[in-house]
């Protein structure tokens, strides 16, 4: 392959990569609204998904990152009503 053609490629695949990395995010602050919104569904949600996902066997990588995501705003919420408290 031709150098310029390796470099067209890998310009395109990282557009790619930064195009995916958007959606992502978009999706997960969707997923932060729906959880500030509606917290314990939201959890219990998750709790179901996190269960089949664990009887599925799915990676445990992708599991730790789906919990992440969703203690990050509970550990937020969490936070802010302690403060509130004080």
């Amino acid at each position: 392959m031709s150098y310029t053609r390796v470099l067209t490629e890998r310009r395109r695949a990282l557009a790619s990569a930064r195009a995916a990395r958007g959606d992502l995010d978009a999706a997960v602050g969707d997923l932060i609204g729906v959880y500030r919104a509606h917290p314990l569904p939201t959890l219990t949600g998750a709790a179901g998904i996190g269960f089949v996902l664990a009887q599925l066997r799915v990676g445990g990588g992708l599991i730790r990152a789906g919990m992440r995501i969703a203690s990050g705003p509970a550990w937020g919420l969490v936070r802010q009503y302690l403060r509130g408290l004080s």
